[in-house]
């Protein structure tokens, strides 16, 4: 369990470690906000693209396998992106790190499930699910530090260091069980999966930079749909579909999906717009950025594993509604403290958003996966963090896109601390976003309260594994 919450831990960390360093690596390549900007989103589109690839692969051929070959990956493109010569070449190795990295979660998800007998699976992706919502804050810590001593090329070297201890565990620890289907890799269904998610993610992301009506937006956005829609019509008719379709129509895949699609969009939203805010309208450097954010970190790492615990006791739905619910509160809290540009008041928000964007990963992943056979698990265990992304990629362009609308088009991130004036646009701003990310916490209250009950008292669906292989008694769809 230490060995695959640690390749998670790599995994995550790697969206947002580079944050704090993009400034620095924009100064030494004498490159725009908007370049340095597929630093970032080389890496999450092309890991979120190869999710439920990788996940399939790992069904047919392997878990333990494929976790290793992703380990090796991200050492060799982390040590490339440390020494890259070039803004396009450290996009280039940095989408060779999303490639190691899409191994880690489908396989993690994968063995805790295979792992724990249902009733303690609730603990054990809890485990795993505040690793993946602690990630993030961390990554700004480290960062926050490592730039500030190393200069940006020590983030980089930082992932094969501790990726080498992982890989040591991966190989003396981790048993490889024998895949439990036999079957030819849905070649031409990985293909269009691909070539729909990209262009899709690429047109979210970026559309707070080109414009959401700019003909290139729309562009990718219709190219990823035909596609998507050619992925299903081809899984639909394929005697070995990458992605089984029986599974969307279960209530316990479609709705925690579609609520941790809504939570990813609040979360990376939000965790995007707070180190501006930090910079420009409080003045903070990159070492009390980090201090800053140290309350969020905290608090995921409490309330994911708590939400684990709790969901035996009280119920898997319940949870994540409270959760969620926690999650709008703190959004709006936080939105007023920020138009108040005092650390002061922004700190009870910060805790409550916190917990509740914490607490909500582990029901909705648990529930995710709950029903999934076990030649589908990697799959199946793939497509919550698709719909973490994706809509963290909307979260992200759509948060930012509120803030920036108050602000002149010259003011960045880099600038530091802005004139008086500046400043309560950048709150008024900020306070638009975080009520943007509330308004969607409350969409995901909606699809949250369709989520059965799958673990705690009452609970009506039976886990396919780890106990039986056919469902009990299932919650109407």
């Amino acid at each position: 369990m230490a060995v695959v919450a640690g390749g998670m831990m790599l995994q995550v960390l790697n969206i947002s470690i580079v944050n704090i360093a993009l400034p620095s690596i924009s100064n030494d390549f004498n490159s725009g906000v908007s370049g340095t900007g597929w630093v970032v989103t080389g890496y999450l589109v092309t890991q979120a693209v190869l999710l439920p690839i990788a996940g399939r692969a790992g069904d047919l051929f392997g878990r333990r396998r494929v976790w290793v070959a992703g380990i090796l990956i991200m050492v060799l493109a982390s040590a490339l992106c440390a020494l890259a010569w070039s803004e396009l070449a450290l996009v280039v190795f940095r989408i060779l790190q999303g490639v190691g990295a899409s191994a880690m979660a489908p396989t993690a998800f994968a063995y805790a499930a295979i792992l724990f007998p249902p009733e303690k699976r609730g603990l054990a992706l809890g485990v795993l699910s505040g690793v993946m919502a602690i990630a993030p804050v961390v990554a700004l810590n480290i960062a926050g530090v490592l730039v500030g001593v190393g200069g940006w090329r020590s983030v980089f070297w930082f992932t094969p260091v501790v990726a080498a201890i992982v890989l040591v565990g991966a190989v003396f620890v981790m048993r490889e069980r024998p895949p439990v289907e036999h079957g030819p890799f849905d070649v031409l269904g990985a293909i269009l999966a691909a070539l729909g998610l990209f262009p899709l993610l690429i047109a979210l992301s970026q559309a707070s930079y080109w414009g959401w009506a700019a003909p290139r937006t729309l562009a990718m956005a219709l190219l990823g749909v035909v596609f998507l829609a050619l992925f299903f019509w081809r899984e639909r008719v394929a005697p070995d579909p990458m992605l089984d379709l029986s599974l969307l129509s279960l209530s316990t895949v479609r709705n925690s999906n579609i609520t941790g699609f809504l939570v990813g969009a609040a979360m990376f939203g939000t965790l995007l717009v707070l180190p501006f805010y930090f910079s420009t309208v409080l003045g903070y450097s990159n070492v009390h950025l980090s201090l800053a954010i140290t309350p969020v970190a905290v608090c995921f790492m409490i309330a994911s594993p708590a939400s684990g615990r709790l969901m035996s006791r009280y119920g898997s739905d319940t949870v994540v509604r409270v959760a969620v619910g926690t999650a709008l509160i703190g959004s709006v809290v936080l939105g007023f403290g920020a138009l108040a540009q005092s650390y002061v008041w922004m700190l009870p928000g910060l805790i409550l958003a916190g917990v509740g964007l914490a607490a909500a990963t582990a029901p909705v992943t648990t529930t995710a996966i709950h029903e999934a056979p076990q030649a589908r698990l990697g799959v199946a265990a793939s497509l919550p963090n698709v719909s973490r992304y994706a809509g963290g990629a909307l979260g992200a362009a759509l948060l930012g896109t509120v803030l920036a609308m108050s602000l002149p088009m010259s003011v960045t991130a880099d600038e530091g601390l802005l004139a008086p004036a500046l400043r309560t646009d950048a709150a008024h701003g900020m306070q638009r976003a975080l009520l943007a990310a509330a308004a969607l916490l409350l969409v995901g209250i909606v699809a949250a309260f369709r989520m059965p009950r799958v673990v705690g008292p009452g609970a009506r669906i039976a886990a396919m594994v780890s106990g039986t292989d056919v469902p009990n008694a299932r919650a109407p769809d």
